[in-house]
């Protein structure tokens, strides 16, 4: 599956006539045991490839329909949260929608665009045990108390590497370190006669692929926090931030520019420009373009498909050398499940969000298909799991209590945005004044956090 893709919600986002965060005293329900009227129920989704979105649509249909014989499902996929915004501010929202953006759940809580489902999950009749889903499961799906999404199968982030490579480079076994990450790279990187990179040892520009070596997966391996304790960022109080930006501005110099900082970066450039499309068969690793790379587990089902002669393992992501007590973690967050304020049929509705939470054959249909993490106890404890011997990583990474996505905040992806923009200059020599970059970076999110009110 596609993580962490969201696009930044603006201005735009719905705010309901109830006050943000307000529930209803009540919640429209059905007796699923009764004779119903029939109704369709409309449920959208992010999926935009075609494998993904027919087995997807397939996973639950039958399951559900026959459980509940009067409700039909119209699955549709290639719906944006984009799209889905308008859709509510129009007045006609789906009945569900299925979202791959973790990062705006905090928004969508506090404005009310999707309705607080606590009252369903406690109601008697048709409510949900909190226990059969994992604690961590609860935390992205939530903000201040506020219960707005479910968890639909999760993510977790590690490293890929290339076994061919590594043999013939003479190592053996992953980096566990920051520093190691570095030497690995350099011993792995192949170059053209005319100087360009043939081979990449590892990326570590935040522009490369989405879900690879992104702020929240490098901030990660040094152990770096969003905010502080009294809820300030802490981009430029937090020494592991600069920590990471130093190692990422060293790697790039000593591994693609022999020593010269701007050598590299412009060849690193130049290397990812020619990247290929990251959810298909010319993806970099899958092409043996790069010999190690960050990503979810998802990408073990895309090897499967594009490259399955490719000989590789994966491993924890590397921790920086003050931070090895949090070596087997990884990032944390993943598909999310809604029911937008307005939609049609909340009752029905309701009816398919747990279906889609809780039911252990449709998770683990999905979790085997895409290779993501299941989100139930019971499913991940299913024997018809049959995942690969690589996915090991990430199911150990998801228990670990190390593991963790960026906060929930009502700023959604505009919290590390000022970040993202710093560190475009940073990785490219346009800016050069770390410190200066990390004050301003600060400063710019904090005038986003005043304005929001938070």
């Amino acid at each position: 599956m596609k993580r962490w893709m969201a696009i930044a919600v603006g201005s735009g986002l719905l705010v309901s006539a109830c006050t943000a965060g307000e529930s209803s005293t009540s919640v429209e329900t059905v007796d699923p045991s009764a004779s119903n009227a029939p109704v369709t129920v409309e449920l959208t989704g992010e999926w935009t490839s075609n494998r993904e979105c027919t087995q997807w649509q397939e996973s639950f249909k039958d399951g559900f329909e026959s459980t509940y014989p009067w409700i039909t499902v119209d699955a549709k996929c290639g719906i944006t949260e984009e799209q889905q915004i308008a859709a509510i501010n129009a007045g006609n929202p789906p009945d569900v929608f299925l979202s791959f953006g973790v990062d705006n759940v905090g928004r969508f809580c506090d404005s009310g665009a999707w309705a607080d489902l606590n009252q369903y999950i406690d109601d008697p009749n048709v409510g949900i045990d909190r226990s059969v889903f994992p604690a961590a499961a609860l935390t992205y799906t939530s903000f201040n108390g506020i219960q707005c999404s479910l968890p639909f199968l999760t993510d977790t982030t590690g490293l890929y590497y290339n076994l061919d490579l590594f043999e013939d480079a003479g190592l053996s076994g992953p980096p566990a370190t920051t520093d190691e990450l570095t030497d690995y790279a350099k011993a792995l990187t192949q170059f053209n006669a005319d100087g360009s990179i043939a081979v990449a040892g590892f990326v570590p520009v935040t522009d490369y692929y989405c879900c690879s070596s992104n702020l929240v997966n490098l901030g990660h391996m040094f152990g770096a926090t969003y905010l502080d304790e009294a809820g300030a960022p802490a981009y430029a109080s937090d020494p592991a931030w600069a920590e990471m930006f130093q190692w990422q501005h060293d790697l790039i110099a000593e591994v693609y520019g022999d020593g010269d900082f701007q050598t590299g970066a412009d060849k690193l450039r130049k290397f990812v420009a020619g990247a290929g499309n990251e959810w298909g068969a010319p993806q970099d690793f899958q092409k043996g373009r790069v010999a190690m790379q960050i990503d979810g587990e998802w990408r073990n089902a895309f090897l499967a498909d594009f490259a399955p002669d490719l000989n590789y393992d994966t491993a924890p992501l590397p921790t920086s050398p003050s931070t090895t007590d949090r070596y087997g973690s990884g990032v944390a967050g993943g598909t999310v499940i809604g029911m937008p304020r307005g939609a049609p049929h909340p009752a029905e509705a309701w009816l398919l969000l747990k279906y889609l939470a809780t039911n252990t054959d449709t998770l683990v249909y999905m979790a085997n298909f895409v290779n993501n993490v299941p989100t139930t106890n019971e499913a991940i404890a299913s024997p018809d799991l049959d995942l690969p011997e690589q996915f090991g990583t990430f199911m150990e990474a998801f228990e670990h209590p190390a593991s963790a996505y960026r906060p929930t905040t009502v700023l959604g992806e505009e919290l590390e945005q000022a970040l993202v923009d710093f560190a475009a200059d940073w990785q490219t020599g346009d800016a050069s004044d770390l410190q200066a970059g990390l004050d301003e970076a600060t400063q710019q999110t904090q005038n986003a956090m005043d304005q929001a009110q938070i």
